[in-house]
Parts: structure tokens; sequence; C-alpha cells
């Protein structure tokens, strides 16, 4: 019997064969061997992918925070162009032509109903169409037109601030340079920063306290030092040695009026160099309340003075707005003296807790170290 071309005859020769569960077991872990190594090395590809891509992402952050003022301000530039400016536009231009659209065909809606049924050979019921399509139409062109006014207004706003961008010749700018070399009006120029500022349509822009300086990247602003501020800024002492010598002459000038305004007024400037020499010995020996006072020192006094100067300034006239003048500024006196009257009051008030806490602790002390037992009354007693 022929044996088959692609089996051997003998039984004994060494042909592999894969028998048996053990058999499928080697197979099965060989592949998962391999789809492991495959998996890792996949893995490993992606990682470091990835990594190359954080190392040039911030590659082109410090990039970018190097650049030059002229590029970057020359990128910002067509941002402010293709971005903002351009939606601005697409507003405005969306707005008028829907705006005329509407607005002509409520016109002719107007015509068409000014005309009447008659000449246009249509019934009463067709007729009212039009006054209602022309009710419909013009709300519409009103509110697209302002649409249009809003997107033209903000294109113009956009527009300037290219203005300040491409005059700027550093980080930091100059605001009355900027409105200078763009021949806008100061006032508008102002207004435009701190929009932007405020919005962040220029990002990362800084306004100053004063609003006389723009820095384009707010990281170049630099904060005034803190010793700076305390050279400025006059300490407690100076200040009530201020207040010290202001309050002696306004005193003085409370001496020098008396007699020169009637008898009424001289009894309130009498109460008034009172209420006032009290508040300025206050002071003068709690400086620490200094604050309270500062608006009386700044505002009121001078106030107070230069309505005295306008009443002795009438002289003797007895003409009838002289004497309304001079009832009117008595009057004032009369109130400005329960004023001061009563921020004295206050300033008392302020150490009242004080004082009473002081006083207990005291009365504790003595109490505790026997200092307040009555030996007289007990010597009586006994």
């Amino acid at each position: 019997m022929a044996t088959h071309p692609y089996k051997p005859s003998d039984p004994s020769e060494d042909v592999p064969r894969y028998t048996g569960i053990s058999d499928l077991d080697d197979i099965l872990d060989q592949t998962v061997s391999a789809a492991s190594g495959i998996g890792a090395r996949v893995l490993a590809g992606i990682s470091g992918v990835l990594e190359q891509v954080g190392d040039a992402i911030d590659a082109a952050r410090n990039q970018e925070t190097e650049q030059p003022f002229s590029k970057w301000k020359r990128r910002l530039d067509r941002r402010l162009q293709n971005g903002k400016q351009g939606s601005a536009l697409s507003i405005a231009v969306t707005g008028w032509t829907l705006c005329a659209g509407f607005g002509i065909a409520a016109l002719v809606m107007f015509i068409l109903s000014a005309v009447g049924p008659e000449s246009l050979g249509i019934t009463q019921e067709e007729f009212m169409v039009f006054p209602i399509l022309m009710a419909c139409f013009t709300p519409f062109s009103v509110g697209f037109g302002i649409m249009g006014g809003v997107g033209v207004r903000q294109y113009r706003y956009f527009g300037r601030l290219r203005q300040y961008l491409r005059v700027a010749r550093d980080w930091v700018s100059d605001v009355a340079a900027l409105a200078h070399q763009t021949m806008i009006d100061r006032r508008q120029v102002d207004r435009d920063l701190h929009r932007a500022v405020a919005n962040g349509d220029l990002p990362d822009a800084l306004l100053d306290e004063a609003a006389n300086t723009l820095y384009w990247d707010e990281a170049r602003y630099v904060q005034p030092a803190a010793e700076a501020r305390q050279e400025e800024t006059p300490s407690a002492a100076e200040e009530t040695d201020h207040l010290r010598g202001e309050g002696q002459d306004f005193l003085a000038y409370l001496d020098a009026c008396a007699g020169r305004l009637g008898p009424d007024a001289d009894e309130e400037l009498a109460q008034m160099r009172k209420s006032c020499a009290a508040i300025l010995g206050f002071v003068h020996n709690h400086p620490e309340q200094m604050g309270k006072v500062r608006r009386f020192q700044e505002y009121y006094l001078p106030t107070t003075r230069k309505l005295l100067d306008t009443a002795q300034g009438l002289g003797e006239a007895d003409v009838q707005h002289a004497q309304e003048i001079r009832r009117d500024i008595t009057g004032i006196l009369h109130t400005l003296n329960q004023a001061y009257s009563k921020l004295y009051d206050t300033l008392l008030q302020d150490i009242s807790l004080d004082v009473s806490t002081e006083i207990d602790t005291l009365e504790t002390m003595l109490r505790q170290d026997g200092l307040t037992h009555d030996f007289e009354t007990d010597f009586k007693n006994g």
C-alpha cells in the first residue's frame, strides 16, 4: 500500500506534534509574552513622543516670554485685527444689511397701507396684511440698526487700541505720549485703556494707580518700595503737630472775628472756640485718634473760615442780600457747633471703654492686695 506523500510512513520519526492541553497552554503563553513585549514597546514609544511634545511646548512658552516687544506687538495687532475687530465688522455689516432690508420692506408696507384697498383693487381683509407686516418689520429694522451701531462702535474701539499698540515703542508706555502720538483726546484714551484692561482686550496689560503709565505686560510693573511709601506718608506725630499749628491759627482767627458779625454770631463763635479747643486738646493727648478728625482738619475748619471771611467781606452794608447772607452764615455756625460738640462726644466715647476697663482692673488689684479694707471702721467697731 502506497503512503501519502505528505505523511511519513514511519511513526517513529521525530516530527513535532501539538496534541493535548499542555501544548495549547504553551502556545497561549508564547502569544501573551509576544503581545506584552509589543505593548511595552508601543507604550514606551508613546511616552517618548509625549515627552518630546511637552519639551516643545515649554520651549515655545519660553520663546513667547522672551520675544522682543516689536514681534509681540505685531502678533497682538494681527490678533486684534483678525479676531475682535473682524468680529465687530461682521456684526456691523450684518446689522446694517438686515436693517436696510427690513427698513425697505417696512417702507413698502407703509406706502401700500397709505394707498388704500380701493386703489390696489383688493378687499379690506386682504389689505390688513400690509399694516400688520409694517408693524412687524419696523421693530426688526430698529433692532438690527442698533446691532449695526454697536458693531461700528466696537470696530472703532479696537481700531483705536491698534493705534495705541502701533505707536508704542516698549513694554512700558506713557499714556499722555500715546494720546499725543495718535492725536486722540486724552480722556478717550483713558476710557479705552481702562476698558481694555478691565475686559481683557489687551491681555496681561496693566495701568498704574495714577493711570499715567501703561504696562503692556503686567510682569514689567514694579511696585514702589515700602520704604519709599513710608517716607511719603507723614508720621502720626507730624500729623498731630500739623493739626496743632492749624488749630492754633484757627482759634486766633475766631478771636479776631469777635464783634464783627453781631451779638448772635459772637455767641456762636465763643461756643465754637470752646468746642474746637477741646477737640484739639484731645487729639494732642491721644494722637492715635488723629484719623477720626482728619476731615475736621481738612474740610470743616477751612470751610468755616471761608464762610466767616465772606461774612466779614460784606462790611456794614444793610442791603437785603447782605442781611440774608449774614443770617445764613450765622445759622450754619449754629449747625457747625452742634457737629463739633457731637464729634468731641464721639471721641470721648471711643476711650470711655478703655477708661472703664482700666478702673475695673485697678479696683480688682487693690482688693487683691488688701488696700481697700476699711481699717478705721474695724477699729471703731472693736
